[in-house]
């Protein structure tokens, strides 16, 4: 019943736990998977936090091909939700399968004006719903 409230305790607290003491974190997010993704730049500084940590986003370019053919190469597992329909794996709860005419993150949150879980922020803000 409160998707900002359950991503702040499982996801934003304990990140910001295991990141205090660094200068940057690396991300996996990527242009193709959601309009409100198509133009993140490769750095970011989050201004969220007194700290401004870099945030390096290295796969930004990254399209699915590529993206199979990295896995093929190193003979790297796929989720097995993926072939279940799932393009963009989240929780339980907040989790959908897409068609393939959707965003692959169309899924999460499905019916909600949340698209980010809160670890995430473009130019200093979060990239959610404010409550």
């Amino acid at each position: 019943y409160d998707p900002d409230g359950c991503c702040d305790i499982r996801k934003v607290k304990p990140l910001e736990k295991a990141l205090a003491g660094f200068d940057a974190s690396f991300t996996g997010r990527k242009a193709f998977q959601a309009a409100t993704r198509a133009n993140l730049p490769r750095f970011e500084v989050d201004t969220s936090d007194a700290q401004g940590r870099l945030k390096i986003n290295p796969l930004i370019d990254w399209k699915p091909t590529r993206i199979a053919a990295h896995l093929d190469r190193f003979a790297l597992p796929r989720h097995p939700l993926v072939a279940q329909g799932f393009k963009s794996i989240g929780c339980q709860p907040c989790t959908t399968r897409v068609s393939d005419n959707e965003d692959p993150r169309a899924g999460r949150w499905r019916g909600q004006e949340k698209t980010e879980c809160g670890i995430h922020f473009t130019q200093g803000k979060i990239e959610r719903t404010p409550s």
